[in-house]
């Protein structure tokens, strides 16, 4: 039987609210009140937890509001129910990372209704952050002409949605049908601007945009998709010019069969609609790592210019397909409108499906051996560089209205209490934090915000490493007296390897490291100080006053 927790969220408790799983053991049933209008419930799975939460949304309202659930990255939730009711609610779902929301049919059928015989209700879910998320929607048996569907936005490159019993999906007038294949309708959402092209169905499950086949380029006759041209057509270069197909490479790479060692040179990057100027590229684009993209006379691959916001790595694609073309001579074309680099034979022609031999492990890495061209130069690094790294992050916080910060946002946590440094007395980089009396014998947890590193930063690097912050010395203070803990202790967990800066041995944190109770031994009232060398960059979500 599950046991029940409750948290408040508005009212004389705080309007926006962030839970983690680890809160909550995998039997837990979270009740949520919501007390006001324009509050949030966010969820969090700092520790990759691989249960799924259930959530029982209450309304305590009765002026027409709006209520909202963020799923964070990693997170788990499944809508389990919803009670109360106010006019015309609406409920807004964000699916952030590769957070994954479930909608059962019981929270379906009571949160939507039948026209005439419950107030109207807008259900918005939000794919729109970076990562691969997926909904799962079970509306059950309803008579969908008398209901209102859910609004989708913001799928990208690795989304997916699950609809039970489905086998087809068909994409009309804006809407997601989804069918068996006797063709029984059992899901209907309501999702603009889609691409029908990027759909593909495997079992229940649709995934959005798992192939990069469909990328159009420009041709003196139009856009056309990159699989449909063939030796001899014509296409645009970014010039101006025209230029003809002289043959074009494929590839099929399948997940499970790439080494993670290989990973950042595999799969694939995502830019944004719009990441590297207004409508540019005008639609979303995905490229090879090594693919390089054009600025100004500079070649530059596509895996530098990733900022997690507008440029993504799509690490948990399962499927997918690259298409290179080669051209009679070497220049640049236009795909979705993005200024991109022609295929050149460097001696890896062998990688392809269409080759005469294909080696078996695939590298689609930036290439070594590149010809000199004349007005064109290869930059993976320098003044150059940098400056188009910067312009893309500018450009990414407009657009996702997210900024840069370098506050980490550090704090202690013990037994599920918070505890933040004191304020008196502090040395710069070093954080006293007073543990409470009684509370001293658990597990410590040092959290703060963190950033993949390569992300962040206007210098392009591949370090996929996630970091919070950088710890030189780590020092308990009780009644036995003061001692350093080891900061090479294996038993210390979250942490990166060390590393020398400037002749002191640093380690960065991934953002939830954790101090055994066996490790630091403090006894009653104690104080933990850590002395931090280093921070770094943070994407936050930007918070805007009405």
């Amino acid at each position: 039987m599950a046991t029940e927790a409750v948290i408040h969220v508005g009212g004389i408790n705080p309007h926006d609210v962030l839970v983690d799983m680890d809160q909550y053991d995998a039997d837990t049933e979270l009740n949520a009140f919501y007390h006001d209008s324009n509050t949030t419930l966010n969820v969090g799975n700092m520790t990759d937890l691989p249960y799924t939460l259930d959530v029982k949304q209450t309304i305590d309202a009765i002026l027409s509001s709006t209520f909202s659930l963020n799923v964070l990255d990693n997170a788990s939730v499944r809508l389990v129910g919803l009670d109360g009711s106010a006019n015309n609610p609406t409920y807004n779902y964000g699916l952030v990372g590769n957070g994954k929301l479930e909608m059962t049919e019981q929270f379906v059928d009571t949160a939507l209704g039948y026209l005439g015989q419950a107030p109207v209700v807008t259900i918005n879910v939000d794919f729109s952050d970076a990562g691969a998320s997926t909904l799962v929607y079970d509306p059950g048996n309803i008579a969908y002409d008398l209901r209102v569907p859910p609004n989708i936005t913001g799928m990208s490159m690795g989304d997916q949605i699950q609809v039970p019993g489905a086998q087809n999906v068909n994409y009309e007038n804006n809407v997601l049908i989804f069918r068996t294949d006797q063709g029984l309708e059992v899901g209907r959402l309501h999702a603009p601007d889609l691409d029908p092209d990027w759909l593909k169905m495997d079992g229940d499950t649709m995934t959005y945009a798992c192939y990069l086949k469909g990328t159009h380029i420009a041709t003196p006759g139009g856009e056309t998709k990159i699989e449909d041209l063939a030796a001899g057509d014509q296409v645009c270069t970014a010039s101006g010019g025209v230029a003809t197909v002289k043959w074009l490479g494929y590839r099929t790479l399948h997940k499970h069969r790439i080494p993670a060692k290989n990973a950042i040179r595999a799969f694939p990057i995502l830019f944004k609609q719009g990441a590297i100027a207004d409508n540019v590229p005008h639609r979303d684009l995905l490229l090879s790592p090594g693919h390089h993209v054009y600025f100004d006379g500079a070649l530059i691959p596509a895996m530098l210019l990733v900022n997690g916001r507008t440029v993504i790595q799509q690490f948990d694609v399962p499927v997918f397909e690259y298409f290179h073309v080669e051209l009679e001579q070497f220049d640049i074309l236009l795909a979705e409108g993005l200024p991109a680099e022609s295929y050149v034979d460097t001696g890896n022609r062998a990688m392809f499906q269409n080759a005469d031999t294909v080696v078996l492990h695939p590298d689609f890495g930036p290439s070594t051996g590149r010809p000199v061209i004349d007005g064109i130069k290869v930059l993976r690094a320098g003044p150059t560089v940098e400056a188009v790294r910067k312009r893309l992050l500018a450009r990414a916080q407009t657009l996702t209205q997210s900024v840069r910060i370098t506050d980490p946002g550090l704090y202690i946590e013990i037994d599920g209490q918070q505890i933040y440094a004191q304020q008196a007395g502090q040395h710069e980089g070093v954080l006293r934090f007073a543990l409470p009396t009684g509370a001293t014998h658990g597990d410590l947890r040092i959290r703060s915000r963190f950033a993949v590193v390569r992300e962040t930063t206007a210098r392009a690097n591949r370090d996929l490493r996630q970091v919070g912050v950088g710890l030189v010395r780590i020092t308990i203070e009780d009644e036995i007296g003061r001692r350093d803990l080891d900061l090479l202790d294996t038993r210390l967990d979250g942490m990166h390897a060390p590393q020398d800066v400037y002749g002191a041995v640093m380690r960065w944190t991934n953002g939830d490291a954790r101090i055994p109770a066996a490790l630091h031994c403090a006894r009653g009232q104690a104080v933990l100080e850590l002395h931090v060398l280093r921070t770094y960059s943070y994407w936050e979500k930007e918070r805007r006053v009405a």
